[in-house]
């Protein structure tokens, strides 16, 4: 079988809105241009320590993402997993305590039609992948991980 040619994913363009009515309230990260090869080898499952520990407000863990400059990705990488699936890992089915868990792309935030704030994210439910998204003002626990980019230190 022949291998899958990688593709080029482009995380400075803007993502379509999540739905018709919405918005897209802030694309602040962009990781450049990233091969689909990198989705699988060049990233991480990223928790906050507060998150390990308990629970955080989405609200908060947005503001630590940011100070921290971490290297979130954005919704253009999960509308490119959303066509093609086979690029997901499979490491992100399940969580550490064996629970589902939900994969957040902090990089897009959303706004509804009511205004509220919400994140993308990806889960392996009922033996698929199902892409959806998160009151961002709720609350974050150790099965919502953030997806981030490796990058070399400064």
């Amino acid at each position: 079988m022949a291998e899958m040619e990688a593709t080029q994913i482009d995380t400075t363009k803007s993502p379509n809105t999540y739905g018709e009515l919405w918005t897209i309230a802030e694309n602040w990260s962009s990781q450049g241009v990233i091969s689909s090869e990198n989705i699988k080898d060049g990233t991480e499952l990223f928790l906050d320590p507060v998150q390990v520990q308990g629970s955080i407000r989405g609200n908060d863990l947005y503001e630590h993402l940011k100070q921290k400059n971490i290297n979130v990705l954005n919704a253009v990488v999960w509308e490119y997993l959303r066509t093609n699936k086979g690029c997901i890992p499979t490491e992100w089915k399940i969580g550490q305590n064996g629970n589902a868990q939900y994969i957040f792309f902090w990089g897009t935030l959303d706004r509804s039609p009511d205004g509220d704030l919400y994140v993308r994210y990806i889960s392996w439910t009922g033996g698929n992948w199902v892409f959806s998204n998160y009151l961002m003002s709720g609350n974050w626990h150790e099965d919502f991980p953030t997806v981030i980019l490796k990058k070399a230190t400064e």
